[in-house]
């Protein structure tokens, strides 16, 4: 009945995909973001419905139903064809035998050709808002589901994100969900119905609750830095403190105790395992690119069993703190960083560093253009913001955890930097029209 549903919807929502390109555009991120066949059980199970919605919205782009000259040159978009380029090397150079290079090479392409389009998409303020939605409704769906379940089994529910994906271990999830949050507090700050912010609201303590309740202490970091951030520099810090506040406390109302415990004991370094295992991950990984620096070896090298026994013995750049030789079978990167580091090498890791800088250098720049438009333009001011906090909440959750390639977090960047392409043609425009003005005004 679900694979029905979902099929005569998506039948329904095909006629105004080819009618406006916009909305294939829309259909196909959503999609990607909801990996909507994982929900399914019946003969919807194998269909690419993703892949169909980007095909549709390439098709009609290269039918020219999007005039060409309708892209807004950035330099985001060079730095993602870059990268694609890098990565695309790395991957044919990568050592053989490697399962999970196909993999997460497709994920990185995916991610980057949807995000490369987007400049042809998004060039207003209402594009901006609907791609904030696509995220909401597609991310942010599964932190809904997950934290209705945390609150249904009073703290008991195991999350798990969309199998097969790189959503599926709960840690990932847990990260990715806390890069979501600022897009629902925008979207509850600038919702023009009163029941759709309520919503959004709701939305926003349901996901917390399911972060917290996942147990992932990456994602506990994370959703501290958005809370914290929230609390001290939003223009609606009441708000932001109600929000965090109640979302925590609920959590802390009926959270089994093996929760709370993973969450609030602190070890020393030398005692805890995980945190053990996870930088020996680290050496290894490093080590990886140390011998290949341009390109890396493959996409999850560190994975492969031959090739964690290859450089298990090598110091790499943590050789300083003399790590025992690892007995335990090979791990994954566990950390943005370092996974960049050995699939792409210090090439690739340095042009990742460079993307994810420039959303937070674009915000800067965004500031001050909006601080001369006035008023109008504190929308994008506060866009800006959130775009910024996500990827703050990224980075810094991301150093635990092997989500390199996550789709939302190039998305986001793109985003701040069409917007910042948008702000500024705002203020050329205003300054045009001083311009005329002072013009007339002389004759």
């Amino acid at each position: 009945m679900r694979d029905l549903a979902f099929a005569l919807m998506l039948l329904a929502a095909l006629p105004l995909a080819v009618a406006r390109p916009f909305n294939a555009y829309l259909l196909w991120g959503w999609t990607a973001l909801l990996a909507p066949t994982t929900f399914f059980y019946g003969w919807m199970v194998g269909n690419r419905v993703n892949f169909l919605c980007a095909v549709l919205t390439l098709v009609l782009l290269a039918l020219g139903r999007v005039p060409w000259r309708d892209y807004q040159p950035n330099k985001v978009t060079w730095l993602y064809l870059l990268l694609a380029a890098h990565a695309t090397l790395a991957f044919l150079l990568a050592y053989p035998g490697n399962p999970y290079n196909d993999q997460y090479f497709e994920f990185l392409i995916k991610g980057l050709l949807f995000c490369v389009v987007m400049p042809f998409f998004v060039r207003e303020r209402v594009h901006f808002h609907a791609i904030f939605i696509v995220i909401a409704l597609g991310l942010g769906i599964h932190g809904v589901l997950n934290g209705l379940k945390t609150v249904a089994s009073g703290g008991g529910h195991n999350m798990m994100g969309p199998a097969g994906t790189m959503l599926g271990d709960r840690n990932h999830l847990s990260t990715a969900l806390a890069v979501v949050l600022p897009v629902l507090f925008y979207l509850q700050t600038y919702a023009a119905n009163r029941l759709v912010r309520l919503g959004y609201l709701g939305a926003f303590c349901v996901v917390v609750l399911a972060i917290l309740g996942g147990g992932s202490r990456a994602g506990f970091i994370a959703v501290s830095v958005v809370g914290l951030w929230l609390i001290i520099t939003s223009r609606r810090k009441g708000m932001a403190l109600v929000l965090v506040a109640g979302a925590v406390l609920a959590f802390l109302a009926f959270a089994p105790d093996d929760i709370t415990s993973r969450l609030t004991t602190i070890k020393e370094a030398g005692e805890d395992s995980s945190f053990m295992g996870r930088v020996i991950a680290w050496k290894i990984s490093s080590a990886i690119a140390l011998e290949n620096p341009v390109f890396g070896g493959g996409f999850h090298a560190v994975q492969v069993q031959a090739i964690w026994d290859k450089f298990k013995m090598s110091p790499g750049l943590l050789g300083f703190l003399n790590l025992p030789v690892p007995e335990f079978s090979a791990k994954a990167a566990h950390s943005i960083y370092f996974e960049v580091m050995g699939d792409l090498g210090l090439v690739g890791l340095a042009l990742f560093l460079f993307i994810l800088l420039r959303a937070l250098w674009n915000r800067r720049i965004i500031k001050g253009m909006t601080t001369q438009l006035g008023v109008h333009y504190q929308w994008a001011r506060d866009m800006a913001d959130m775009l910024m906090l996500s990827v703050l909440a990224y980075m810094v959750g991301g150093a635990s955890v092997s989500l390199g390639y996550l789709e939302v977090i190039y998305m986001i960047v793109m985003l701040m930097e069409l917007l910042r392409v948008h702000v500024a043609r705002a203020l050329a425009a205003a300054a045009g029209e001083a311009a005329a003005l002072g013009r007339r005004g002389n004759t």
